[in-house]
């Protein structure tokens, strides 16, 4: 069950970075169009800085949730590498539990974000602003469920570079 659960978490995590990269290449053709049309056309696209904001914002929200599936993010290894391997194991866990509780805590606070943003529109594209705010909860639960996979399944603690 566990092992499922850990093929399910990466499967997930493969299609996040898929996405990752689209958007980030979306984003990076937004801003090389700006640039281009400021300095070649003389005058600016209005909505290229809006379109990048927003694929930027969820760029770095996706790829966050990848890090932690990895436990990729910052992480005290000198000090936990002097650990013997059932405290790595209690200290990765503790992580883990700390990184769910954030995410959480992330989605629930960015769903009342979502709702109050409801009804606006950003100012270029005429698009509803909470397809931007969206990104906190949707991340949040994405990032809550990977924390979850690795409470329950934690990475080889063995391995030096393994552990939170």
């Amino acid at each position: 069950m566990l092992s499922r659960l850990d093929r399910i978490s990466a499967r997930v995590a493969a299609i996040t970075e898929v996405l990752v990269i689209a958007a980030a290449t979306a984003m990076i053709l937004a801003l090389v169009l700006q640039v281009f049309s400021r300095y070649v056309l003389g005058s600016a696209f209005s909505w290229t800085e809006e379109a990048a904001l927003g694929l930027f914002t969820w760029t770095i929200l996706l790829a966050a949730t990848t890090a932690i599936r990895d436990v990729a993010h910052v992480k005290l290894d000198m000090i936990v590498s002097w650990l013997p391997p059932r405290a790595r194991l209690v200290w990765s866990s503790f992580v883990a539990f700390l990184v769910l509780a954030f995410c959480l805590v992330f989605a629930w606070t960015g769903t009342l974000y979502v709702e109050e943003s409801l009804g606006q529109v950003t100012a270029a594209l005429r698009l509803p602003v909470s397809y931007v705010y969206l990104a906190a909860p949707v991340t949040g639960l994405l990032g809550a469920f990977h924390a979850l996979v690795r409470l329950l399944v934690p990475l080889d603690l063995t391995k030096t570079d393994s552990f939170a």
